[in-house]
């Protein structure tokens, strides 16, 4: 009888056993943060093993041998004297190397980039009575630009820019080939052979190549004064004429006949 019921005893301590549990645990391997943990109801065992670290180097961080996780960063190198081996310039870093205390490796560093060297200001935007222009600096070793500003010109000021833009011409280069010059800026000395005023602007006939007893070559100009007070063009006039080469212009002569010559929009005539 007695051993009856130690059986059923034992039978009911297993069956309760058995009932508490409940589960056939998978069992993940601890890592440096979690412990040992099942996979099927997350039932814990003993403790997370922790970071095992390596001391930080010039390069690397301090670094757990384990799951490779890092703290902190890298040292650095140590470097007492650098060398300089390639010199930098405005537009490529140079180099140095030196060796380090901590690792006694050879290190090779960029160095800054050296400072431009501006150059003469050129006129980007030439500046007018009426608004400012922009001229720019660049730098005489690598083209960059270093500087850019606006200005303001006085009358005479912008006058003068104007004649300092234009070049001499002989009449053939622009009677033989007037497409080519077309736009450019150009100035000629001649004599005004004929006037046609209209208010303050003109239409000239002027000859612009000068023989050893007369002017010859003729070329239309046509001319609005800068101001009122600007003296009158008359015929037999010496002129300085700058202006706008417009290719050609054909018109009828007092004759009848049909005359192409070459043909200038003067912006600024000064009589000689």
């Amino acid at each position: 009888m007695k051993r009856h019921i130690a059986w059923g005893i034992a039978t009911v301590w297993m069956l309760t056993a058995l009932a508490g549990c409940g589960c056939q645990h998978q069992w993940e391997e601890a890592t440096c943060t979690t412990p040992k943990t099942c996979t099927q109801c997350g039932e814990t065992e003993g403790e997370a093993l922790g970071h095992t670290w390596t001391d930080a180097t010039c390069t690397e961080p301090s670094t757990c041998t384990r799951c490779g996780e890092t703290t902190g960063t890298a040292l650095g190198h140590d470097v007492a004297q650098w060398t300089e081996e390639t010199p930098s310039t405005c537009s490529e870093p140079g180099t140095e190397t030196g060796f380090c205390t901590r690792c006694q490796q050879e290190v090779t560093q960029e160095l800054p980039l050296a400072e431009h060297t501006p150059g003469d200001w050129t006129v980007k935007t030439p500046a007018t009575e009426d608004s400012p222009g922009t001229r720019v600096q660049t730098c005489t070793v690598c083209g960059a630009t270093v500087n850019t500003e606006q200005f303001t010109l006085s009358p005479e000021e912008v006058k003068q820019q104007y004649m300092d833009s234009c070049q001499t011409y002989s009449y053939e280069e622009i009677a033989r080939n007037p497409d080519t010059y077309f736009g450019e800026h150009a100035k000629f000395k001649g004599e005004v052979i004929q006037v046609m005023p209209e208010g303050d602007s003109y239409t000239l006939r002027v000859n612009i190549t000068q023989g050893s007893y007369f002017w010859s070559d003729p070329i239309l100009v046509t001319y609005t004064k800068q101001d009122s007070s600007e003296a009158n063009i008359l015929e037999d006039d010496i002129v300085m004429m700058y202006g706008t080469l417009a290719g050609d212009y054909t018109y009828e002569t007092v004759m009848g006949n049909e005359l192409t010559v070459p043909f200038l929009m003067a912006e600024y005539i000064d009589i000689q």
